[in-house]
C-alpha cells in the first residue's frame, strides 16, 4: 500500500520573517532526509501572527514575505517536497489580509490556499475570513486543511468528513503567552475528539515559542495520540498515513453528525477581492 509520510515541525515563531524562513528551510531539509513527502508547518509560521508578534499590518514588509516565500518554493522544487506553509495572504492595501496555508507542490507551485474560516473576534480586526474548504488527494490520501480556531467548531470537521477527507493537517498558534490557561488542555482534547467523531486522522501543529501551551501531535480516529513532540522545544515528528489504530483501539462513531442545510461555516467577514477568490494567487 502506498504511504504518505508527513513531517510536521514546530519552532518559536516570531515577527522576524527571515528568522522564521531559516527555520522552515532547515526543517524542509530534515523532512527530505527523513524520506517525508510533505512538511507541515504551524499557523503564520513565516509571516508571524498579527497582534501576537506585531500590533498590526501597518508598515508590514510584504516584499520580504514574498521574497522568502519564493525561496521556499524553489527549495520545495529542489527537494521534490510538498510544503504546507503557514503565512498571511496580501489582498490590497485597504483590505485585511487572510490568515492562510499555502499548499506548495513538489514542483514549487502554489496549487491551492486555505484561508482560515473561523476567526476570533480580535483576529477579525486584522484578518479577512476564509470562505472555502480545501481538499487535495496526495499519494492516495484525501487531505483537508484547517487553522487554529477552526477546531472549536465541530461543523468544520464534519464538513470535511462529508467531502471524504481522511487526514486533516491543522495548524495552530497557541504560544508566546505568559503562562498556563485553558489552551493547555483544550486543543489536545478537541483534536482527538474531532477525529473520533469523524473517523479521521489529524496532525495538529503548534509554535514552540515559550510559553507554548502544547506540543505538536498526531491524533487517530480512536481518539488516541500516536506521537507528540516535547513542549516549548523546536523539533519535528514524522508519521506515515494511513496507519492503524492504537492497540485495542476501535472506531467510535457509527452515526456521524449531519450538517444542517443552512449551516454557518465562516466566522468573520470574507473579502470579495479577486486575490482571495484565486486559490493559486502569489503571496
Amino acid at each position: 500500500m502506498r504511504k504518505l509520510r508527513v513531517a510536521s515541525c514546530q519552532f518559536p515563531v516570531t515577527g522576524d520573517i527571515g528568522r522564521n524562513a531559516r527555520y522552515v528551510r532547515r526543517y524542509m531539509q530534515k523532512a527530505a532526509e527523513a524520506g517525508a513527502h510533505l512538511l507541515h508547518t504551524s499557523e503564520t509560521c513565516l509571516s508571524g501572527y498579527a497582534r501576537h508578534d506585531f500590533p498590526s499590518f501597518d508598515g508590514y514588509d510584504w516584499a520580504r514575505l514574498r521574497e522568502e516565500t519564493a525561496r521556499l518554493r524553489r527549495l520545495a522544487r529542489q527537494l521534490r517536497l510538498w510544503l504546507v506553509l503557514g503565512s498571511t495572504h496580501f489582498l490590497a492595501w485597504r483590505i485585511k489580509p487572510t490568515n492562510c496555508l499555502y499548499i506548495i507542490d513538489p514542483r514549487g507551485r502554489i496549487v491551492d490556499r486555505y484561508d482560515k474560516r473561523m476567526c476570533t473576534p480580535p483576529e477579525q480586526k486584522r484578518y479577512s475570513a476564509g470562505c472555502r474548504f480545501v481538499v487535495l488527494p496526495i499519494r492516495g490520501v484525501k487531505v483537508g486543511f484547517a487553522i487554529c480556531y477552526d477546531i472549536c467548531f465541530p461543523q468544520i470537521y464534519a464538513a470535511y468528513r462529508e467531502l471524504g477527507v481522511k487526514l486533516m493537517l491543522h495548524s495552530f498558534y497557541n504560544a508566546g503567552d505568559k503562562g498556563k490557561n485553558c489552551l493547555d488542555v483544550l486543543n489536545v482534547r478537541q483534536v482527538p475528539t474531532r477525529c473520533a467523531d469523524n473517523r479521521m486522522w489529524a496532525v495538529a501543529n503548534n509554535s514552540s515559542r515559550p510559553y507554548s501551551h502544547w506540543a505538536s501531535f498526531v491524533a487517530r480516529p480512536d481518539a488516541t495520540i500516536a506521537r507528540q513532540l516535547k513542549i516549548n522545544q523546536a523539533g519535528m515528528l514524522v508519521h506515515d498515513f494511513p496507519d492503524g489504530l492504537s492497540p485495542g483501539g476501535w472506531l467510535h462513531n457509527r452515526l456521524p453528525m449531519k450538517l444542517a442545510k443552512d449551516q454557518r461555516l465562516t466566522f468573520g467577514t470574507p473579502s470579495n477581492h479577486a486575490r482571495q477568490r484565486d486559490p493559486r494567487a502569489a503571496p
